[in-house]
């Protein structure tokens, strides 16, 4: 038995509900692994200390309210819910106001830049950047290629010389 299918059969084994087959084999465990010893006697002192404590009874209004939510479910599935509202709701949802606030972020940007009194030359510097940044990253991707030939064949000639001095493994031999 593994401590993790043990820690699953936990509870059980404190209220006796294991047959008889898995007790012997969750007491074979126990036997030799002292977490799981540790951690049962650490719930059996927790039983033990909570024992003293009342039972809380929910009151009725709650157990009414808790007996009428299934109903409540089914009633609102049965009825139909208009289109727009179904949008509404769907557009409503936590996990888009982040997409909301990146799309005033750009509204904003670009009111900014289109009602601007001096837009024409905000938009020619825009674009100035932008090329420029556009030819920059061109000329860096085209560094990278000539520097990965470089690395390549520095590291052909460096396995040679390795090679011919005897210092390479036999893993790393090639011809």
């Amino acid at each position: 038995m593994t401590c993790e299918r043990f820690e699953g059969l936990l509870s059980d084994y404190l209220e006796g509900g294991l047959t008889a087959a898995e007790r012997a084999e969750a007491d074979a465990h126990l036997a030799g692994c002292p977490d799981c010893a540790a951690l049962l006697e650490l719930m059996r002192e927790t039983m033990a200390a909570t024992a003293g404590f009342p039972e809380a009874e929910p009151s009725a209004a709650l157990m009414s309210r808790l007996y009428a939510v299934p109903e409540e479910a089914a009633a609102a599935k049965a009825g139909r819910r208009s289109l727009a509202r179904t949008v509404f709701d769907w557009l409503g949802r936590p996990a888009l106001q982040p997409v909301y606030a990146a799309g005033a972020a750009v509204l904003m940007v670009l009111t900014f830049v289109a009602f601007h009194p001096e837009a024409r030359g905000i938009r020619k510097r825009i674009d100035v950047g932008f090329h420029r940044t556009v030819g920059a990253v061109e000329k860096l991707y085209a560094d990278a290629g000539g520097l990965k030939g470089e690395i390549r064949a520095l590291s052909a000639d460096v396995l040679k010389s390795f090679n011919t001095l005897g210092l390479a493994g036999d893993g790393e031999k090639k011809q």
